[in-house]
């Protein structure tokens, strides 16, 4: 059985986070809880999520989104039903066959004769 203390205080629970900044060597860390939450909010922060909300507004369920749904207009319906246009597929482009002086000399006489 493996547990993981916290580097700072040796608290357990912990979690490892590995850390690389640019142009660095990564650094594991395992951090409890308490040495952890701001990490843990620059990481809500980059997914959008909501950053130090009370603890019970967390466990609260999202409230229900409404979908509304617009009409459209006929010049926007008839736009929509037009298929785009396709561009057609690029094909594979070979590189160029590198050969030899005595290669292309040999070439050349086997299609002279």
């Amino acid at each position: 059985m493996k547990i993981t203390a916290c580097d700072l205080d040796k608290l357990t629970p912990a979690k490892t986070y590995t850390i690389t900044p640019e142009g660095e060597e990564p650094v594991d860390l395992d951090l409890c809880g308490t040495h952890a939450a701001p990490i843990e909010e620059l990481i809500q922060q980059a997914k959008g999520a909501q950053v130090a909300a009370p603890a019970e507004a967390r466990t609260a369920p999202a409230p229900a989104v409404k979908r509304v749904t617009r009409k459209t207009t006929a010049k926007k319906a008839a736009a929509k039903k037009t298929p785009a246009k396709k561009t057609p597929a690029k094909t594979a482009s070979r590189a160029p066959k590198i050969m030899t002086l005595e290669e292309i000399e040999a070439q050349k006489q086997a299609q002279k004769g």
